[in-house]
């Protein structure tokens, strides 16, 4: 994911990947577009690594260390910025989360505050195989632990709509997908937390095909979102940019069932998908 904004000072490792990849283009006499081209990608995408805007996927981020003769140093910034960026994020991320007074979220996944330790174990797994950096026992209780601000005398209140697809895309296992819409249920029993489907039928507003979203309200009524799309990600605080996400999650909204009826879809689910096995 990229870096979220405002955090990293400008010498993040991020912004040195872009500035050592133009150093490195510079010195071989290659424009942004024929860089590209090699790749291949497009020569705006090559600007956008330049500017710190984006970031590569591991798998380009090799092939300009080949491109460039650069001898694993593209691949060293690379791995160390997607680990710091990772950590930045979460803390910003999690500190504003701690605050919140009211919790908003739409993922083609399980929210985070509802993850059974299982499935967080394997979303985090599946992460760490891909991209590496990550100690994921220590993820796994991080997220746990962040769980336990819904526990307390004036927990937030949750509004989570779930795209169907993270109810019936097998996460880890039958077993760990049996658990966690358990849990969906149980904690849908508590009076601030919410569950509303998004089913297959009805599409997600503005044309996305994924995406993860997630809007805070702070105790001043302040509220930022994050939202992350593939491998890129951010974190917004600028208000016309908000307001933009809500106007998204008010469309969702409108067009997920209720929350009685997606917790009967759940319970449909979990009966027909995710049935205990007869033990004889």
């Amino acid at each position: 994911m990229n870096e979220p904004e405002g955090v990293g000072p400008a010498g993040s490792p991020q912004e040195l990947f872009g500035r050592r990849l133009k150093r490195l283009r510079e010195r071989r006499g290659l424009t942004q577009q024929v860089l590209g081209s090699q790749v291949p990608i497009s020569q705006g995408r090559i600007a956008q690594f330049e500017n710190g805007k984006e970031f590569p996927t591991e798998a380009v981020a090799q092939r300009l260390d080949e491109i460039l003769d650069a001898d694993g140093e593209l691949i060293d910034i690379w791995g160390l910025a997607r680990r710091m960026s990772y950590d930045a994020w979460s803390r910003t991320y999690g500190d504003a989360e701690a605050e919140a007074v009211r919790i908003y979220h739409f993922a083609n996944m399980m929210p985070g505050l509802a993850q059974t330790e299982d499935y967080a174990r394997a979303i985090i797994s599946g992460w760490h195989r891909l991209f590496g950096g990550l100690d994921v026992e220590e993820s796994v209780q991080h997220r746990a632990k962040r769980q336990s601000i819904l526990d307390g005398a004036n927990p937030p209140w949750l509004w989570s709509i779930l795209d169907e697809v993270a109810l019936r895309r097998v996460v880890g296992s039958r077993d760990v997908m049996r658990a966690q819409l358990t849990h969906l249920l149980r904690l849908s029993e508590r009076p601030r937390i919410s569950f509303q489907v998004l089913p297959y039928d009805s599409e997600i507003p503005g044309g996305f095909t994924s995406t993860v979203l997630s809007l805070l309200t702070l105790p001043d009524g302040q509220r930022v979102a994050y939202q992350e799309s593939g491998l890129n990600g951010s974190f917004a605080k600028n208000p016309d940019e908000v307001a933009s996400y809500v106007t998204f999650y008010d469309h969702l909204h409108a067009k997920a069932l209720p929350p009685d009826d997606s917790i009967a879809f759940i319970r449909r689910v979990l009966e027909e998908h995710y049935r205990e096995p007869d033990p004889t």
